[in-house]
């Protein structure tokens, strides 16, 4: 792996505002992701909303009720409600021990494809985890963040009229056992979480690192007409590389919008 890019310090880097909201219900973080983005078209900064949900199932575009391992009324037995999105990808789990990030982003003003921001978005994920000492790395033609022992973090946007919705979810100390209600992203791929993985660090520094790292990667497509962030995670070899820009999505992915 290539040495991670150094990125400015503090709670909100130029260009996007952070927004740690604590624990918000689906609905409640859509309503407040809708109103984030009026204010990005009106001009106002790029805002990342970073949260937990109560324990919910999400199922995305290209995912339903067929990837549900239990009868969908019977998810109340566990707590979990089941809430269709307008995201790419399929069904997902959120719940208590998770980091979920949703960027609202302009993508015209960042000049980047969806394409582009999911890389920026995978880039930044990784960049974030590997600054705090995990051996984590990104799969060809697979979406979202990876460790050796599964997937530790799942990515599904929305675009629409160039505003990016939706965005990630980081497994931190999150009850793995919830994902065998699913087939996650439809993918038979394990998933794992940083607490299995040995990570013992401090939330508060693993979120500023990812969103400096994030911050710095839009400011540099911004900058360099969406190039994407050359220098950080795109440049991880082997079995770590990186999808090439024509090749095609699977599991999370995209719901591209006018």
């Amino acid at each position: 792996m290539k040495p991670v890019c150094p990125v400015a310090t503090g709670d909100s880097p130029a260009g996007l505002r952070v927004r740690r909201l604590g624990r918000q219900s689906y609905a409640d973080a859509l309503v407040l992701q809708i109103a984030a983005a009026r204010a990005v078209v009106a001009g106002g900064p790029d805002e990342l909303l970073l949260l937990e949900h109560p324990p919910v199932v999400t199922l995305g575009r290209s995912g339903g009720r067929e990837q549900l391992r239990i009868p969908a009324a019977d998810l109340a037995r566990y707590g979990v409600a089941l809430v269709d999105t307008d995201r790419g990808g399929g069904a997902t789990y959120h719940g208590p021990g998770q980091i979920v990030g949703y960027p609202i982003v302009d993508l015209r003003r960042r000049r980047l494809s969806p394409r582009g921001f999911l890389r920026v978005l995978e880039a930044a994920l990784a960049d974030a985890l590997i600054e705090q000492g995990l051996p984590v790395f990104l799969r060809t033609g697979l979406t979202g963040v990876w460790a050796s022992s599964g997937k530790v973090a799942a990515i599904g946007v929305s675009v629409r009229r160039g505003i990016a919705r939706h965005g990630f979810a980081l497994n931190v100390d999150v009850d793995l056992d919830m994902f065998d209600l699913i087939v996650p992203c439809g993918l038979t791929e394990p998933v794992t979480s940083l607490q299995a993985l040995g990570w013992r660090g401090h939330r508060g520094d693993l979120t500023r690192g990812l969103a400096n790292h994030l911050g710095e990667a839009l400011n540099h497509s911004e900058r360099s007409g969406g190039a994407g962030h050359a220098g950080c995670a795109y440049l991880l070899t082997g079995q770590d590389s990186l999808r090439s820009p024509g090749s095609s999505w699977s599991g999370d992915g995209i719901e591209g919008g006018r």
